[in-house]
């Protein structure tokens, strides 16, 4: 009869931690899933962005680390915001010039798009954000964030930093 009780103890202590370690590791899965959820909708905008530019003869933009930072930052502060801003892009800018050394900078921000592809159809039917998509930069952060309501909030930082030939 003690062999028994124990082993049931044991088993209900059992199943007592292993649902514990079941429900932390749902909870952080869905962090998880939402961080890549943005990643993957920022990295095909990285690509249709270099598509794009590829068919009018521009070369692809490189990801930036600062910038990607920078974008994200600014993204987190547009939703906070409720709306949507180029607020203190001098300062992402003088971040860039000074850090990346930057020759030159831009930023798009959008929000409401569904995907990837009508963000980046509504970005190049403008004639102002399209002229960032193919300007003269090397570089590029992005970053695409949902908001608690499930409203995606865009955000692209060109650069283009200095080489030996345009020193």
């Amino acid at each position: 009869m003690k062999t028994y009780y124990y082993k049931a103890c044991f088993i209900f202590l059992w199943f007592t931690v292993l649902s514990c370690i079941v429900s932390c590791s749902k909870e952080d899965s869905l962090e998880d899933i939402e961080k890549l959820e943005s990643l993957s909708v920022s990295e095909e905008i990285l690509e249709l962005l270099n598509v794009h530019r590829a068919s009018i003869g521009e070369d692809p933009l490189a990801k930036n680390d600062l910038a990607t930072q920078l974008a994200e930052e600014h993204t987190r502060y547009m939703i906070a915001q409720n709306d949507i801003s180029h607020d203190n892009f001098n300062e992402r800018s003088d971040r860039l010039f000074n850090e990346e050394n930057a020759t030159r900078t831009g930023e798009n921000v959008a929000y409401g798009q569904q995907s990837a592809k009508y963000v980046m159809e509504a970005w190049i039917n403008s004639s102002s954000h399209r002229t960032n998509i193919e300007g003269d930069f090397t570089h590029i952060g992005i970053a695409a964030i949902k908001n608690s309501s499930g409203v995606y909030y865009f955000t692209q930082i060109f650069l283009k930093k200095k080489t030996e030939t345009n020193i």
